[in-house]
């Protein structure tokens, strides 16, 4: 049951926006002491991570494949430091194969071990061979670096400090260099064939949002690496079930979430946050207010129209500057398809990513993605249905500058829709006609829903916007911090739970 007696006209902590990041901040602060508010715009939790109904289908919007959650397994286990503290603990469902990746040469499962994707990589590369196991010996080594080294904030002398003290030098010296190299060019030291470089450079847009000529080495080895170790579950109920477990934690301690109820500005007097302001008009207090609505959305952006939440007379030059020339990830074409079971062969994945041909660069990438959460959750769709979110990355359709509401804006969703629709039957024969329900998100959908500007998933991740180089939590108004996929360590669950744990550190460190 939803509370609805009014808002109080002080809290400790007000956080904007209730995406993954925000309510792992709120959650760990009211679990440590602290009156804390969430202020969220639309009527559902978890931002990019949430469950929404449609007719007797229940479809997740963003991620469906979580690694890290199982507390037993690989390395990135901040999800469990989480439901520890918290004392709430998710019913998780395991995959036993994350995904098929169907390119002209054949189908690849990623699933298991790392030895044997690398043997399903030889098989359909022999000629390669040498190189491929050469590559993947260089990211697991890659990968040995980050296991012991601790989650901290980067923006905190006293973390750093202890982070110089229990990591050996040379062991962030190697990280910080492979941080400066993108994985394109580790992969082209090992590796000449340009359709398998098409493969790893799809995959890693359809994970990370960005390609290999742009993203980190060693993010690389977190990603192409940490899958095969850390185990894929996922959240029974539809992703939106994390936002629910972590808005029971804060409730649990006290604190409190607001739906429908819009930040119009953060209260600034004399560089120190005051409070906010509701789109009504009705002023909190505040000691520290957390904004989760993104950096763009917090700060404006030259050329936009977007409001800031922050009036940018606040903040210095160099960082008006840092927000203007922000990349952000493009967005892409979504469909919610609710579709008869007898589509799909038996022994299908829940996920199947698919190329029609091996695309050397992301500027011509067409791909299309199938996310079958009722395969392992029956209870998202009726029976002998399946809920899936088919998402579609075209360069036509991506761009968030291409999309206008105007009064084409119906005809061009029509036009990406046939297209992608074109792309499944490709895929999976006969979808078109055992559809029983269709919803079309578009970058303008997104933004609209998730009240993100842009409608992509945050900050690229890339060389000059990774770890130190990236936005942190702290700002140039005392009080005020960010969280989330804009900052560090970037975009993804396992990203902004760890955003969130470190943005609550800097007002109230972890006791244990």
């Amino acid at each position: 049951m939803r509370d609805r007696s009014p808002l109080k006209s002080a809290y400790d902590v007000v956080v904007i926006g209730a995406g993954i990041g925000g309510l792992t901040t709120a959650a760990l602060l009211a679990a440590r002491g602290k009156d804390v508010l969430v202020l969220e715009q639309h009527y559902l939790p978890g931002g990019s991570a949430q469950t929404f109904p449609s007719g007797k289908y229940r479809f997740d919007v963003g991620p469906k494949l979580f690694f890290g959650m199982d507390a037993s397994r690989g390395n990135m286990r901040h999800h469990a430091q989480v439901f520890a503290e918290l004392d709430e603990w998710p019913d998780l469902l395991h995959y036993e194969s994350y995904y098929s990746f169907i390119h002209p040469r054949g189908c690849l499962r990623v699933a298991g071990s790392v030895d044997e994707y690398l043997a399903q990589l030889v098989a359909a590369f022999p000629s390669e061979e040498a190189g491929i196991r050469a590559f993947y010996c260089h990211l697991e080594a890659l990968h040995q670096l980050f296991v012991g080294i601790p989650n901290l904030p980067l923006d905190d002398l006293w973390s750093l400090a202890s982070l110089m003290w229990r990591v050996p030098l040379d062991r962030l010296l190697e990280l910080s260099y492979w941080s400066r190299v993108t994985l394109g060019e580790l992969f082209d030291r090992y590796i000449a064939s340009p359709e398998l470089r098409a493969i790893i450079n799809a995959e890693f847009v359809a994970f990370c949002y960005s390609d290999i000529d742009n993203a980190p080495a060693v993010l690389g080895a977190l990603v192409l690496i940490e899958r095969h170790k850390g185990g894929g579950t996922f959240t029974r109920g539809g992703s939106g079930e994390l936002a629910r477990l972590l808005i029971r934690g804060l409730e649990k301690h006290g604190g409190r979430i607001s739906y429908r109820s819009p930040a119009r500005r953060v209260l600034v007097e004399d560089g120190r946050v005051r409070g906010v302001e509701l789109g009504d008009g009705t002023r909190i207090e505040a000691r520290w207010v957390v904004s989760n609505a993104g950096v763009v959305n917090t700060f404006g952006r030259s050329g936009t129209t977007v409001e800031p939440l922050v009036e940018r007379h606040w903040l210095r030059p160099d960082t008006v500057r840092r927000v203007d020339q922000l990349k952000l990830t493009d967005s892409f074409i979504t469909l919610f398809a609710g579709v008869d079971a007898s589509v799909f062969p038996p022994g299908t994945d829940p996920h199947t990513l698919y190329i029609d041909r091996y695309y050397p660069s992301v500027r011509e990438l067409r791909m299309i993605c199938f996310c079958n959460s009722s395969f392992k959750d029956p209870s998202l769709a009726p029976a002998g249905k399946h809920a899936l979110q088919i998402v579609y990355f075209d360069p036509e359709f991506c761009t968030f500058a291409s999309w206008q509401r105007d009064d084409h804006y119906a005809a061009r969703k029509e036009a990406a829709c046939q297209r992608a629709l074109a792309m499944a039957e490709q895929v999976f024969p006969g979808i078109v006609a055992g559809l029983d329900r269709l919803e079309v998100g578009t970058p303008l959908t997104y933004e609209y829903y998730l009240a993100r500007w842009g409608g992509g998933w945050g900050a690229q991740m890339t060389v000059d916007q990774f770890a130190f180089q990236r936005f942190q939590h702290k700002t140039d108004v005392e009080g005020l911090l960010l969280v989330g996929a804009d900052t560090h360590p970037g975009i993804g669950v396992v990203s902004v739970t760890m955003s969130g744990l470190n943005c609550a550190h800097h007002i109230a460190p972890a006791r244990f």
